[in-house]
């Protein structure tokens, strides 16, 4: 019950604070088998640790759609370092976290597609927690459907859905739910305001506040736990419910606090829409003009 009361404190402080998922990716996460995840307890608050999520290897577009100068191409699964075999045509792959220069090809008709740069990141230590590789290569739009097709006809590699290597990431532990919401809003940042407050959120500054507030309540319902199971011994200290007690109301505080700013970090994530409003030629141009 105390575990629940954690998170409901922690839901309701997000939400006001606008960090909880968009719905788009609660949708996304609902796909996940419930009886095959369960929660774990670690530095990173309510994260999910899942197993055999899935054994498909995803690619996506990482850089901009259209025509440019440089396209870069993400790949992240299981199969990872066996697609960058066979696009390479070479049995050792490239030393992880040093850029190194490829010729690739189609595995199936073996058609040069490319002159590309490479970077590997073998898991965990990556963005997702898998093997994950990031193909450079020129933006022409025929190149990046060559290397497309090249993929595709590679078995277990499929398309990334939206947001699913962030939704990897969650699911292997490496972003909790507000570094993800942090990094969504630095996606979509528009002013300099929003760009500061999605940075500090993708930085953990909510998660390490979060977890203070969990830890302090935890030790609390262990500190309890302990006098009511062994409130005859003389190894309980005098004061522990007093202290459980003040320290239980100090986080109830401290969280009305957090919640009395009036919505100004959803406000400032969001905007806010306002209308100049009057009579004709009263000057309504002149003073948006002026803002």
């Amino acid at each position: 019950m105390l575990s629940r009361s954690i998170l409901t404190c922690f839901t309701a402080a997000s939400r006001h604070n606008g960090i909880l998922p968009t719905r788009k990716l609660r949708l996304c996460f609902s796909r996940v088998d419930l009886k095959r995840r369960t929660f774990t307890r670690s530095i990173r608050p309510y994260s999910i640790s899942c197993y055999d999520v899935t054994s498909d290897t995803i690619y996506a577009l990482a850089s901009g759609h259209g025509k440019c100068g440089i396209a870069v191409i993400r790949l992240s699964g299981p199969s990872a370092s066996l697609v960058l075999k066979e696009l390479t045509g070479r049995k050792q792959l490239p030393i992880p976290r040093q850029a190194s220069i490829r010729r690739l090809h189609d595995s199936v008709s073996g058609e040069h597609v490319d002159r590309a740069l490479l970077l590997w990141f073998p898991g965990p230590n990556s963005f997702t927690g898998e093997d994950v590789c990031e193909f450079h290569i020129h933006g022409g739009i025929a190149v990046i459907s060559a290397l497309y097709h090249a993929l595709d006809n590679i078995p277990g590699v499929r398309p990334a859905e939206p947001g699913e290597f962030t939704k990897r990431a969650f699911l292997n532990g490496k972003l909790d739910l507000t570094e993800v919401e942090g990094l969504g809003d630095l996606i979509h940042a528009e002013t300099e305001a929003q760009r500061k407050q999605a940075l500090r959120q993708m930085e953990g500054e909510l998660s390490k506040l979060y977890k203070d507030w969990k830890d302090r309540l935890v030790k609390c319902a262990a500190n309890i736990e302990a006098y009511i199971d062994f409130s005859e011994d003389d190894n309980i200290e005098d004061g522990v419910l007093e202290d459980a007690n003040n320290s239980v109301k100090l986080v109830k505080d401290e969280i009305s606090e957090h919640l009395s700013d009036n919505r100004r970090g959803e406000m400032l994530r969001s905007g806010v829409h306002v209308a100049i409003a009057g009579p004709p030629n009263a000057g309504k141009s002149s003073l948006f003009n002026a803002i």
